[in-house]
C-alpha cells in the first residue's frame, strides 16, 4: 500500500477507534452463520401498488408565478445496477425457481447484474449418494442436472454468478468423508480426504468453466471456517477432522489449480466485522494471499437493527483493505427488523444509506477495493431470516410485492448524492 494511504488508514484508523466505543461495536452485528431455507415459490398475490400521487392546492400570490415542485422519477427509472455501475456491481441471492418465472427475472435483472444461488450449488444439493459409492475411480460424483439448469437461466438473462460454496462445514453430507461412502462407517485418512477434496472442487470447478464459459466469475472457496470462540478454525467441521488444520489452505491451492485466471476466489464468513474474529479472519487470509491463492474476502454481512455499528464495518474494510488489491465483497447482506411500521422502514433506510455511504467513499477514493455487494434475497417474502429468527423479518430492499421500500431508495440515493 502506499505510503500515503498507509498514513491516512492509521489516522482514520485511531479516529474510529473511538468511534467503535460510542457506536457499541463490542457487540455482534451479524446474525452468525447462515442457515439453509429452501424458500417456495410465493402464491399468486393480485395486490397491486398504487401510485397515484396526492397534489396538494395552494393558492398562488397575485402576479407571483408559483414552481412546480420536482418530480420523482418513476420507479421503472431507477435501477440498483446503474447507480452503482461506477463503483461496484449488485447482486442477489436466488433460487431456480424465481430465475424461471418471467415476472420475478424481470425485477432481478432490472436492478441486479449478479446472482448467487441460495442453497442450489451447495455440497448436499450436487454430491451424488450412489453415483460415488459406484464410481470407478472411487472419488465422488457430482449430480450437474440443476447446476447446468440455473446457469443456463443466468446466461440467458445476462447475468453473472458468484459460486456459492465449495468447502463448508454444514450442507456437507457425512458419507462424503466416510470409508465407502456410507454413514456410520470410520472417517477416511488424511490422504484419501484430499484426494476426495481435490476430485470434488475440480469437477465443480470445471464443469462450471467449460460448459457455461464466462458466466460464473467468483466461487466461496471456503465459507465460515473460523471458530467464534477462542479457538483459530472450527474443530467440529469434518474437514479439519479428516484432514487436519491446513484443510483451508489446501482448498484454495486445489481451487487455484482448476480456475480459470479470471475466475475469482474468496474465503467467505460471517461476523466478519467483530473485532476478535476479523483478526482471525485478517491472519487466514493473510497466509494465502501470501501463497497467491486468494483473490477476496466475502464479508456475509447479515445485520441486526438491534447490533447495528457501523463503524465496526468501517474499520474492518480498513483492516482487510491492508492485503494491497485484494477484493473485498459483502456477500450476503440484509438488514433484520421484525416490524415493517413506516417508524421502522424509515430507519432501515437510513441505516442502509449509512452502510453504502461508507461502501461509495472507501471505494470512489481507494481506500479498499469494493467490487461487489449482494443481497440474501430477493424480497421480503423470500428471506431466510424468518426461518432463522423465528419472527417475521422485513430485512430487504423489496416488500413482498417486489415493490421498492423506502430503503431501495436510500441506497440508490447513498450512489447518486
Amino acid at each position: 500500500m502506499k505510503l500515503k494511504k498507509y498514513l491516512l488508514t492509521t489516522a482514520l484508523a485511531s479516529l474510529m477507534a473511538a468511534a467503535l466505543i460510542f457506536a457499541g461495536c463490542d457487540k455482534k452485528s451479524d446474525n452468525g452463520g447462515e442457515e439453509a431455507v429452501a424458500t417456495e415459490a410465493p402464491k399468486e398475490d393480485d395486490t397491486k401498488k398504487d401510485d397515484a400521487g396526492k397534489d396538494d392546492t395552494k393558492e398562488e400570490l397575485e402576479d407571483q408565478p408559483t414552481e412546480a415542485p420536482a418530480e420523482e422519477p418513476e420507479t421503472s427509472e431507477l435501477s440498483l445496477k446503474d447507480a452503482y455501475k461506477n463503483y461496484f456491481s449488485i447482486g442477489v441471492a436466488v433460487n431456480s425457481w424465481q430465475l424461471a418465472d418471467p415476472d420475478t427475472l424481470a425485477v432481478i435483472t432490472k436492478d441486479f447484474s449478479s446472482i448467487t444461488t441460495e442453497n442450489e450449488m451447495k455440497p448436499d444439493y450436487v454430491l451424488d449418494h450412489d453415483a460415488s459409492m459406484d464410481s470407478e475411480d472411487g472419488m465422488p460424483v457430482i449430480n450437474t442436472e440443476k447446476m447446468d439448469e440455473i446457469m443456463t437461466m443466468a446466461e440467458d438473462a445476462g447475468l453473472k454468478m458468484r459460486g456459492h460454496t465449495l468447502i463448508w462445514h454444514s450442507q456437507t453430507p457425512e458419507w462424503l468423508f466416510c470409508e465407502g461412502y456410507e454413514d456410520g462407517n470410520d472417517y477416511v485418512d488424511r490422504d484419501t480426504m484430499l484426494a476426495r477434496m481435490e476430485s470434488f472442487i475440480k469437477q465443480m470447478v470445471e464443469y462450471a468453466q467449460n460448459e457455461h464459459p464466462g458466466t460464473l466469475y467468483a466461487w466461496d472457496v471456503v465459507n465460515e471456517a473460523i471458530d467464534e470462540g477462542d479457538g483459530f478454525l472450527r474443530e467440529d467441521s469434518k474437514w479439519y477432522e479428516t484432514i487436519g488444520e491446513d484443510y483451508v489452505e489446501k482448498a484454495f491451492e486445489f481451487a487455484r489449480k482448476y480456475a480459470n485466471d479470471d475466475v475469482k476466489l474468496f474465503y467467505n464468513d460471517y461476523n466478519a466485522t467483530d473485532g476478535k474474529k476479523s483478526k482471525k479472519i485478517y491472519e487466514l487470509i493473510s497466509k494465502i494471499y501470501e501463497q497467491g491463492n486468494i483473490d477476496g474476502i466475502g464479508m456475509q454481512s447479515h445485520y441486526d437493527v438491534k447490533y447495528y455499528a457501523p463503524a465496526s464495518l468501517e474499520s474492518a474494510l480498513y483492516k482487510y483493505a491492508q492485503l494491497e488489491g485484494l477484493e473485498i465483497q459483502l456477500t450476503e447482506m440484509d438488514l433484520h427488523y421484525n416490524d415493517n411500521s413506516e417508524e421502522s422502514m424509515k430507519d432501515q433506510a437510513d441505516k442502509y444509506k449509512e452502510v453504502f455511504k461508507i461502501l461509495v467513499e472507501l471505494d470512489k477514493n481507494d481506500y479498499a477495493n469494493i467490487t461487489n455487494v449482494t443481497f440474501w434475497g430477493l424480497n421480503d417474502a423470500n428471506t431466510w431470516l424468518t426461518g432463522f429468527k423465528g419472527e417475521t423479518s422485513y430485512p430487504l430492499l423489496l416488500d413482498e410485492n417486489n415493490e421498492p421500500k423506502p430503503c431501495y431508495y436510500s441506497v440508490i440515493e447513498a450512489a447518486t448524492e
